[in-house]
Order: structure tokens, then sequence, then C-alpha cells
């Protein structure tokens, strides 16, 4: 069976690259003789690919593809917009952008954007209008742009132009995809909104776009500094149409636009109408709920394309990144100052803690999925902390808890999803994120009462060995750079947690920890996280210098050299100036257009007068001073074009110098401010270390008090068993009593039945004697 995919695979991959060099031919054919025939089979060799190949095909990992791609712009390029095979690469384009890697090439390395501006700006009808602006759109999720590029003058007026036009004729899908590609160029892209803002009255575009519910909300919300902000009704609107619209990508698996969705509303605290709506949002828990439905009956489904699965684990990773910035909303306060006791997926977590259990052990979102995982581990513990520390009644405490199922304790009545996680996470060709997010996790399971000793006990000392020996393996001389960050991220999770256990188990783990930091590669590895590091490394970090036995000054002869060298490097790689060096070859490359055009013109002319001159039409002298004249000045122009190009390229590189020094001082101020925070810091940790050794002293005192409890606990045990013997003699008394208390009552028994007959035989005896005293007297 699996020879057998194999080679279906290995068909459709020849039929591709059959139908690609095909299309390349007729290409260039094209572009050689442009006649009705080769237009013609031009449109068929299109049609067959927009229909016959799998959009998988199209990856840009051959030269044969990206020789496509290029050759497919070129002849879009000299197509007129009335051309059936204009529209049938444009249909081809539309599928390949269906796989994520092509989609990605087509929009960054091959740059279709300017000729699909271009295609747009000359087309009229609306059916071939909608098409292109259903291209760009695709093309524009999550786009990129980080400086002013020509053709954006033009797509913004003409985007801005169908908005207005379409709103006046009633064309609402039009108008909704030019604003929806609006939004797409604009979010993210201050260029692009700088440009935006200056070539379009805010004022009546808001008022244009009002009608457009979910996205001239989005837009508001993008523009928020120069208009009004939405209202909060609207903002739920926004946010119970982004869920749906977050449905309907998973129905597709459609990666860039729910990339897009999902960044939207997890950028919402930097907006705080929207992070306000989103605390006071009631429905997340229908919204999820409708989204396992969806998810449940897609997975029901088997594609069997690879590049779909790979989109739908792309679509499950987004999908738990939402749904973990979700959870943490339920930690922020509300308005009042208050826990938020809105946002809540109680009724969803088993549903979700069964979902995630599938997509564990994935490549693609399994870290995400871990990550979620701990975020339930993470926030069960946080609330039982908030239930002891709350003054709230035992009853509220019961029903709450009845109410929400945590994480924790299913874990602990079936640890078989952590072992296997122990278990894979141990393995070499494991990758680096996906331990660091299992340790992560085992952390935050080893801090809940429930899962402590489930841990503890299936954690050996092996275990750390395996996940530290990439570290220790690092030779001393060696550069800085031969472990990569992830490693490292992995190898300080790994440290944590084994200084937890040394907490714990302080015999079994303490003197590894010690030796373990003592270690130049461990000192080294622990500078580099706090200069390169994440969030959760850092504060990993911080957690480790809290140990009795942390190397303060080692790892800060390592941080001060690799902050040395860390400065130095980054002014020699800035962002900026690689994007200086676009402006100046975008410059270079508009006067070298100009210049070569100009110097057209005057060689055209030049020849022209040379060859009236070589004919004897002019034959005085006022010719051939024109002709010197002309000589000289282009002499002239060469030689300035020449000293203009060295003075430009002396100026780019002023420009980087001057921008070099002005990062290197911003980088030496940030230098001066990190020794103050790490003096601070030093501070806080001795005041910490103080904290920490009044915190054993009270440890001691209650070891104390609980030896002598144990001693009056041993006492009490043996006056108990004392008291045991002699309740088991009065049991053997009862017992024997108890016999002789039967024995009296048989015979207590017997003599009453005994007195009754005496009873009864008196009775007789006294009528009889009445009897005879009557007849006596008679």
């Amino acid at each position: 069976m699996l020879t057998r995919k194999n080679t279906t695979a290995s068909n459709d991959s020849n039929n591709a690259v059959s139908y690609v060099r095909d299309f390349s031919v007729q290409a260039n054919y094209y572009k050689n003789n442009k006649s009705d025939e080769a237009l013609v089979l031009l449109n068929r060799s299109a049609s067959l690919l927009s229909t016959a190949i799998q959009p998988q095909y199209f990856a840009p990992k051959s030269l044969e593809i990206s020789k496509f791609f290029i050759d497919l712009h070129t002849v879009m390029g000299t197509l007129s917009n009335d051309s059936d095979a204009l529209w049938s690469c444009i249909a081809v384009l539309q599928h390949c952008s269906r796989n994520l890697e092509a989609h990605k090439a087509i929009a960054e390395e091959y740059r279709f954007l300017p000729l699909l501006t271009f295609i747009l700006k000359n087309t009229q009808t609306s059916d071939k209008l909608q098409r292109v602006l259903l291209l760009i759109q695709d093309l524009s999720f999550g786009i990129r742009i980080s400086w002013e590029e020509p053709y954006l003058v033009v797509l913004l007026g003409q985007l801005v132009q169908i908005v207005y036009q379409a709103s006046e004729k009633g064309e609402d899908v039009q108008a909704q995809l030019a604003l929806s590609i609006l939004i797409n160029i604009c979010y993210k892209n201050f260029v692009v909104l700088f440009l935006f803002l200056r070539s379009v009255n805010i004022s009546n575009f808001s008022k244009c776009i009002k009608n457009y519910g979910m996205l001239a909300s989005k837009m508001c919300i993008i523009l928020s500094d120069d208009i009004c902000v939405p209202d909060q009704n609207e903002l739920h609107l926004f946010l119970r149409s982004s869920f749906k619209t977050i449905g309907e990508c998973i129905k597709s698996w459609n990666v860039p636009h729910l990339r897009h969705i999902v960044e939207f509303l997890k950028d919402s605290r930097a907006h705080s109408g929207l992070q306000q709506a989103m605390l006071s949002y009631k429905n997340y828990c229908e919204d999820i709920e409708k989204l396992l439905d969806l998810l449940e009956a897609r997975n029901a489904i088997d594609d069997g394309n690879e590049d779909q699965r790979k989109q739908q684990h792309i679509c499950m990773g987004l999908l738990f990144q939402l749904i973990e910035y979700i959870m943490e909303l339920s930690t922020l306060p509300d308005s009042g100052g208050e826990e938020n006791s809105i946002i809540s997926l109680d009724s969803n977590i088993p549903r979700i803690f069964e979902f995630l259990s599938t997509w564990l052990e994935s490549d693609v979102c399994g870290v995400k999925a871990i990550n979620l995982l701990d975020t339930l581990v993470r926030l069960g513990l946080y609330f039982d902390k908030l239930f002891v520390w709350k003054p709230v009644s035992k009853l509220f405490k019961i029903c709450s808890e009845a109410k929400r199922e945590l994480i924790a304790p299913r874990i602990a009545r079936d640890p078989s999803l952590i072992i296997q996680l122990i278990s894979a996470s141990e393995k070499p060709e494991t990758s680096p994120l996906q331990t660091a997010a299992v340790l992560q996790l085992l952390i935050s399971l080893l801090h809940h009462p429930k899962t402590e000793k489930l841990i503890l006990t299936k954690i050996t000392e092996s275990y750390f060995d395996k996940i530290l020996s990439p570290l220790l393996s690092v030779k001393l001389k060696m550069p800085d750079n031969t472990l990569s960050m992830a490693d490292v991220e992995k190898s300080i999770l790994c440290l944590l947690l084994l200084i937890n256990f040394a907490e714990i188990a302080k015999k079994a783990y303490f003197e590894k920890c010690c030796t373990l930091l003592q270690l130049p590669q461990v000192q080294n590895a622990l500078a580099r996280a706090l200069i390169n590091g994440n969030e959760n490394v850092s504060t990993a970090v911080f957690h480790i210098c809290q140990f009795e036995h942390f190397p303060q000054v080692e790892v800060a002869k390592h941080l001060s050299r690799l902050n040395s060298s860390f400065v130095s490097c980054k002014a020699s790689s800035l962002p900026s100036d690689e994007q200086w060096c676009n402006v100046n070859a975008v410059l270079k490359s508009q006067k070298a257009f100009v210049s070569k055009e100009f110097e057209e013109r005057l060689q055209a002319l030049i020849e022209t007068i040379t060859q009236a001159h070589r004919n004897n039409q002019l034959n005085n002298l006022t010719t051939s001073q024109i002709i010197e004249l002309f000589n000289y000045k282009i002499e002239k122009l060469s030689t300035s074009e020449e000293n203009m190009q060295k003075r430009l390229e002396q100026a780019s590189e002023e420009v980087q110098i001057s921008h070099l020094k002005q990062r290197l001082n911003l980088q030496n101020a940030e230098l001066e401010r990190y020794h103050t925070m790490n003096f601070e810091l030093h501070i806080k940790r001795e005041s910490l270390q103080t904290q920490c050794q009044d915190l054993k002293q009270q440890q001691d005192t209650l070891k104390r008090n609980m030896n002598n409890l144990m001693k009056k606990l041993s006492e009490q045990s043996e006056n108990l068993q004392i008291a045991e013997k002699r309740l088991a003699v009065k049991i053997s008394d009862m017992i024997v009593l108890q016999k002789d208390y039967s024995e009296l009552k048989d015979q207590l028994q017997a003599k009453t039945e005994e007195l009754d007959k005496l009873q009864a035989a008196a009775k007789e005896n006294v009528s009889v004697f009445l009897y005879l005293t009557l007849v006596q007297s008679l």
C-alpha cells in the first residue's frame, strides 16, 4: 500500500514538472512570436496547470518551479486585460497560492503584487475586477511592508476608489474585498498606514465604510488614533463575527486568513477598547464549543493530502494559541479591578483536554498544544490559590470546584499521557522547542499538589543527564553560538526543573545542582539566556538565581563578555541598514533608468545628424559644431553621472556610519540601564535570600513542632494500646455475663410458666370451693 502511494506521488510530481515545462515553452514561444496561435497554446497550457496539478507541487523547491514563476510573471506583464490567457494565468496564480510555501514566494520573492496592481488599475469588468481583488486579498494576508514602494500609492488609490464607487453602486462584495485588502496591507505596516492617512480623508472614508460590520470595526481599530473608537456593542459583534470567520477558515484550512485573525485578536492588548471588549465578551464558551464541533467533524474526513494535513496542523496550532490567550484573559482584572468572572471555558475544558491529547506529539503544532496544556494546569493551580485566599464561603467553594473540572487531577488519575511526553522528550531526535515545552509543563505539574508525587516518581536522575548532555558536551574554547537558542532554552528549563527537585528532595539532587552551576558551559548558557532569551527563559533564569549557591560573579563575567560582543555584532547587522541598502538600490536603479533613456534619445539624435552629414545634406560649420557640442555634452554627462554615482555611494556609507553610531550610543545607554537593573536585581536577590533564611528558620521550627507532636502521638498510641487490652478483658467479662443472663432468663421464663399453671389451678380450686359452699348452703 505504501509503495503504491509513493508511486502515485512520484507520477504526479513528474506530471507536474512536465506541465510546468510545457508552460515555460509556450510562454517563451509567445514572447518571441505574439501570434493568435501562440496565445491559444499559452491559454491551454495555463488552463491545464490550474486544473490538472495539485497546489502542493507548486512549492518553489526546484529550479523548474522557480523558472515557472519567473516566466508566469513575465508573460502576465505582456498580456492585455482583454486576453483570456491573462485570466487563465490569474487562475493559475490563485491555484498556486493555496500552497503555503508558494503563497509566501508569490508575495515576497517573485513580487506579483505590483503586477496585480497594474492589472487591477486597467480592469473595468465587474467579475474580472472581483477576481483580481480576491487574489490580492489572499496574497496580502500577513504581508509585511517595511518601506515605501511605488506600487503602494497606486494600489491604495485604486482600493479607496473601489470602496467609494462600490458603495455608491451598492456592490458590497467589491467594496468589502477592497476594504479587506486595505486592512491587510495597513495592519502592522506603518509605512502603508502613513501613506493611507496622507492620501485619504479619514472622516469621509470612515462614514463610507460604517455599514460593513466586522471589516469596518477592524479598520477603525487600526485607525483608532485618528478616528473615533467603535463602542463596546460593535466590538462584541466584531468578536462574534471573528469567531464565525475562524469557523469558515477551518472548513478550508485557510492558514493565512486564520493567522491574520488570531494575530489581530492577540494584539488586542495594544488597543484598550478591543481588550476591554474581549474582557467583557460573554460568548467564548459557546463559540469555542462550535469550533470544537466543527473540528471533530473535519477530523472525521480523511483528506489523504500531505499538503492539506500540514495546513490542518498549522491551523490547529493557531487555534491552540487563541484558546491559550483567552484562558490568560480570565486571570486579568475587569474594569472594577476584581477577578474576571465573565470569561469562562469551564464546560469546554474536558473536551479541550481530550482534543489536545491527540495533537501533543505533532511536529507542527505539538509545541503549541503542550503550551496550552501547561496553561490549563497553571490556571487550575491559580484558581485553587484564589479560592484559598479569597474570603468566600465553603459552600461557594464547593459549588465552584464542582463546576470546574481541573486538569491536574485527571492527569494524576491517568498519567499515561505525561509518561508518553516524558519518554518522547528525552529522545535526541525530538526538537528542542518541544522538549522545552514538555519541561515547562513538568515544572507546572510539579508545583501542583495533585501531580507532585507523579512527577517525582516518573523522572529519574538519568532524565536530566540526557536533556543536559548537548550543553555539557560543548567545549570551552568553542564559539558561543555552537548551541542554538532553542537548545539553550531547553537546558535552562531542565536546570530549573532540577532545582525544583532539589527543593523537595535535597539529599538526592542538591549536590548535582551545585556541581552543574559551577560548570562554565552552564554559566555561559545562563548569560546567553538573559541576553537573547524570550520572556519564559528570562523568568526561568531569575528563578534559578534564587538558588543559594548560584554563581553570581561567574555569570556576570559571561554576561559582560557576551553583551559587548552582542553590541558589536548587532551594530554590523541592523535591519535599518538593510532598509537603507534597499533604498539606495532603488535610487540607483531609477537613476540608471533615466540616464539610459536620456542617453538613448541623445544617441538617436547623434545618429540622425551623423547620417545627414554623411549624405552631404548638412555641410555647414554649424552642424559640425552641433555634433561636437553633443559629443562634449555626452562626455560631460557621463563624467557627471560617474561622479554623482560615487557621491551617492559615499553619502549612503556616511548615512550608514552615522546610523551605526546612533545605534551604538543607544546600545551603550541600554547597557548602562541594564547594569543598573542588574544592580537592583542583586539587591532584590539579597533580600530574597534573607527572606529564604527566615523561611528556613520557620521551617526548622515547624519541624521541631512536628517532632514533638509525633512524640505525643506515640505516647498516646501506647496508652491507646493499653486501653484496647483493658477493653478486650471487659469484653470477655461481658460475654460471660451475657451467658449468665441468658441462663437466668431461661429460668425466669420456666418459673413464669410454672406460676401461670399454679395460678390457673388456684382459680379452679376457688371456683370448686365456691360451688361446694353454695351446695352446702342449699
